[in-house]
């Protein structure tokens, strides 16, 4: 990543709102095995079961039903997750994107991170879909160089499930290189009305949701944080602050015709302001205001039984201020109390960017086949504005008289337009094909991608399942990145060439067990063309620095591949249990050709995560979190200490390994039955035992040996531990 700000991964990533909507494109047409509906019976983690979609003999609606335990999915099976198991689940926050974490094959930047990296990809690889309406970012304080962030925008109460899928998936969603996280919100069901009010870690709001006429309904969402209210530092120099609100409204004109209307808009800052002093981890104080809004209009019109339309309009806005100073000159006294320090501006931003995007989608269903064609268009209107006149010393580089100085303003529109097919569909009772092409052009670049994709699954037995797939994706570099200086606007889409191989083990009445091994091979990647070992996607995380802009060149490779397994189980009614487990490896090439372990290399990596039912309303839930220490880049001792700064050793990127990662969570939930509702207090910690799990290590700028600050080799340099205990406390009532 390119963009650095103070606290990058201690802090948690400042979240740039993306655009949602509720299009109906997920309640159609899709991938039947007969023209009967069949009813899922699982339970538990038994409903992660790859969903399908089934015509109806009516025209009026095109319902979602789940498969059946044991049911094939030609794009092979994805990890579904209910609202409930993401409520239920320790160590999250209750947030949608922190659960996706426990999953095989997923990793994260950081315990105050949303981030999610799916087998070795970048934060930024992942392609979020809400209702079937594409999501360029969807948390709270998160900046162009990454979709993670502190929280979710969308409250999980709010959500009805949710699939990702790692490999192969509908070729009428835009490409990505990691996943596809689709989000579906909730339905309101038989009820007239329904919805909640809740207070907890992440804020405070409700949720109200209405039953309208001719089967039309209505769905509000608001929630602030309270954090602000109660200090001003939470151990970062600051406390975030934010707030959102997110309106669907549905409405059927006729017994053809499903209109949608989606409004989604937050904003959040934060004030950054550390105390110098010898062990200060840095001396930057940053300033960051960001606001987001989208509104969305869905159409979907039945021609028929078997043949349906959608057409979507969006419109998003993403503006984002940040400004940043170097503290200068002696600011502590001899009773250790801060005092005024001189500030040198070292940083300034002011961006403004719309996306406008026009979808639309033709799906028919033929002797148990589904076709479906499609084109959209993007148009993308970066107005952008970064000063940086004085740079800093680069931490990439020995001679004092370098820095990372560049000022640019860019204004203009670029569009971006796509078509796909794809056919879906079995022969016999045992087999199911899916195949499909996606072609996207690129105005900014004039380059253009072909994405083919096809996927295979064969049912062994009622028990057994093999599947296997082969696919190309294409994604660009992030947007800033590329217009940062001149030359960059001639990188090429990224692509990834993906193959997977997996078997469902075995299934029964009390869960699943499935395998899955799978390569991915990286081309083009941005690398730096004035250090030769960078590679945009592995950037050095240069903790506690300023932010850091390069030149670039599409030149670099990267390989990612590696082993899953994922065992999903219940107990009857009385306990859920999910285990999975991963053996990968992530490596990359940037220009000088030397292949070197990915930033978020990790070898072994092993989560269980359980639900207890006690009984008198009282639920007991676990999550144990276990894997490899991550890779870091040392420091160039000699060069650092004669020029007092941290300068990064580029012969040795990601050359060292920290020590194992381990942590256990606990909550325990209670439930009450009061009038019209039911009332549920959770509580519990995170990282219970206080392990001190290691995030990075950093330079300390006003440290010296003298002074006894430093490690125990008395250099100046200072490990920085990932989130130790926290409480979790929250309230909620549904009516």
């Amino acid at each position: 990543m390119s963009r650095r700000i103070v606290y990058w991964s201690l802090l948690f990533a400042f979240a740039v709102y993306p655009a949602l909507l509720r299009a109906q494109s997920r309640q159609e047409v899709a991938r039947a095995n007969s023209a009967e509906e069949v009813v899922s019976s699982s339970a538990g983690f038994e409903g992660n079961i790859p969903s399908k979609v089934v015509l109806p003999q009516v025209l009026t609606t095109l319902q979602v039903i789940a498969d059946a335990p044991g049911a094939l999915d030609a794009q092979g099976p994805s990890i579904s997750v209910t609202q409930s198991q993401i409520l239920s689940s320790a160590g999250t926050y209750g947030d949608f994107s922190r659960y996706l974490q426990i999953l095989p094959g997923v990793v994260w930047v950081s315990d105050l991170s949303n981030d999610v990296l799916v087998r070795g990809g970048h934060p930024t690889e992942n392609l979020y879909v809400v209702d079937g309406v594409e999501v360029p970012s969807i948390n709270h304080f998160s900046l162009s160089g990454s979709n993670g962030g502190f929280t979710s925008m969308i409250d999980s109460t709010a959500i009805e499930s949710m699939d990702m899928k790692a490999g192969v998936y509908d070729a009428s969603y835009s490409g990505r290189l990691s996943s596809l996280i689709d989000i579906h919100t909730r339905e309101l069901g038989e009820a007239r009305q329904a919805g909640n009010l809740s207070a907890g870690i992440v804020g405070a709001g409700g949720l109200y949701q209405r039953a309208l006429a001719h089967k039309g309904s209505l769905l509000l969402s608001a929630h602030r944080s309270l954090l602000s209210f109660v200090t001003n530092d939470i151990g970062i120099n600051g406390v975030p602050a934010y707030q959102n609100g997110m309106m669907r409204l549905e409405l059927n004109p006729s017994d053809r015709d499903t209109l949608s209307i989606f409004s989604l808009s937050g904003a959040d800052s934060i004030e950054m302001t550390p105390c110098p002093s010898p062990d200060a981890t840095s001396i930057y104080q940053t300033q960051y205001s960001g606001w987001r809004t989208t509104e969305a209009l869905s159409w979907r019109h039945n021609y028929s039984p078997q043949v349906i339309a959608n057409l979507t309009a969006s419109s998003s806005l993403i503006r984002q201020n940040i400004g940043q100073q170097q503290q200068i000159g002696e600011v502590i006294d001899h009773n250790g109390n801060c005092h005024t320090v001189t500030l040198l501006p070292t940083y300034n931003e002011n961006s403004r960017t719309g996306l406008s995007a026009l979808n639309y989608e033709l799906r028919a269903g033929l002797h148990g086949w589904l076709f479906s064609a499609g084109a959209s268009g993007k148009l993308t209107t970066p107005d952008d504005s970064v000063a940086q006149p004085n740079g800093q010393q680069s931490p990439f580089s020995a001679d004092p008289s370098r820095s990372d100085a560049v000022t640019f303003q860019r204004k203009f529109s670029t569009g971006q337009t796509a078509a796909f097919v794809q056919a879906e569909g079995g022969f016999g009772s045992r087999w199911k094909l899916l195949g499909g092409l996606r072609i996207e052009s690129f105005a900014i670049t004039g380059g253009y991608a072909l994405d083919p994709r096809i996927s295979v699954a064969y049912r062994l037995n009622s028990r057994q399942i093999l599947h296997g797939s082969i696919n190309i994706s294409s994604q660009l570099p992030p947007i800033m990145d590329m217009i940062s200086y001149p030359g960059n606007r001639n990188l090429q889409p990224i692509q990834v060439r993906q193959g997977t191989l997996g078997m469902r083990l075995w299934q029964a009445n009390w869960g699943t067990l499935d395998a899955e091994t799978y390569q991915k091979n990286y081309r083009r990647e941005a690398v730096s063309t004035e250090y030769p070992a960078l590679m945009l996607s592995n950037m050095v995380d240069t903790l506690g620095q300023g932010f850091v802009w390069l030149p670039l060149t599409s030149a670099g490779t990267a390989q990612a591949r590696g082993v899953e397994l994922t065992l999903r189980a219940h107990v009857r009614s009385r306990m859920e249990l999910l285990l999975s487990g991963a053996r990968s490896q992530t490596t990359y090439r940037a220009l000088d050709g030397i292949r070197r372990s990915g930033n978020y290399d990790t070898p072994l990596a092993a989560t269980a995560m359980s639900n207890l039912r006690l009984g008198m309303g009282i639920q007991l839930d676990l999550r144990e979190s276990a894997s490899s220490g991550r890779p870091y880049t040392p420091f160039d001792l000699v060069h650092s200490n004669a020029q007092s700064r941290g300068i990064y050793d580029l012969t040795r990127i990601n050359a060292l390994r920290g020590p194992l990662y381990n942590r256990l969570d606990m909550e325990l939930e209670r439930s009450f039955q009061v009038p019209k509702g039911v009332f549920v207090i959770h509580a519990g910690a995170e990282n219970i035992l206080n392990r001190g799990n290691l995030m990075g290590y950093v330079w300390l700028d006003d440290c010296q040996v003298s002074w006894g600050c430093g490690n125990s080799s008395g250099q100046p340099i200072a490990k920085a531990d990932q989130m130790g205990r926290y409480p979790v406390f929250s309230l909620r009532y549904d009516f």
